[in-house]
């Protein structure tokens, strides 16, 4: 399937030029969407792709003259769809060394240290995947996006108290996790 570009999209009778502009809104929150996006696949090329999925599911809801925080809004559409492809991404995927050592840059990192800095990440989102997705959720957009509350509660649909929370659980869940791997313990 051939993608459209939104300003190809037909313009139909829900939501019509006249009134409503949605290359406003396209411009007015097209980065944050993107931004959105971004932080939960951590790849360009999906995040535009769900950037731009979540502008055409907007635009086919119709009447967004009706959508009181717009913003909070698209940042919903924008977190579930990402969610959506990240999990469909990376189920139950495996990446050996061997496999990763062949795919890196030589440039001037050492390779080495370029598998150990691959290998953390993996592991951070290994424990991470173990998380409850509220905490996991609340975590992702709080400390790695370094979102406020108040935004990061507009995404999610919850109060900022709520939201502050589950960062506070979240973070002793990771200290708990990073501790019992630091005594050896295998499992994340």
């Amino acid at each position: 399937m051939e993608k459209m570009l939104l300003a190809e999209m037909p313009i139909t009778s829900s939501c019509n030029a006249d009134t409503f502009d949605f290359k406003g809104l396209v411009f007015a929150h097209g980065r944050f969407v993107l931004d959105v996006a971004y932080s939960v696949l951590r790849n360009l090329q999906d995040a535009e792709d769900v950037a731009q999925e979540t502008f055409f599911r907007a635009f086919r809801a119709g009447n967004l003259e009706k959508v009181e925080h717009m913003r909070a809004w698209l940042g919903r559409i924008a977190w579930r769809l990402a969610l959506n492809r990240s999990r469909s991404r990376f189920s139950d995927k495996e990446i050996r060394s061997d496999e990763l050592l062949r795919t890196l840059p030589s440039k001037e990192t050492r390779a080495d240290e370029l598998l150990i800095r691959k290998e953390r990440t993996i592991l951070l989102e290994r424990l991470l995947g173990s998380f409850p997705q509220d905490l996991r959720d609340a975590f992702l957009l709080l400390t790695v996006e370094e979102m406020n509350s108040r935004c990061a509660a507009e995404i999610l649909g919850i109060s900022e108290s709520s939201v502050r929370d589950r960062l506070s659980r979240a973070r002793k869940l990771m200290k708990a996790k990073l501790a019992s791997l630091m005594e050896g313990c295998n499992e994340p």
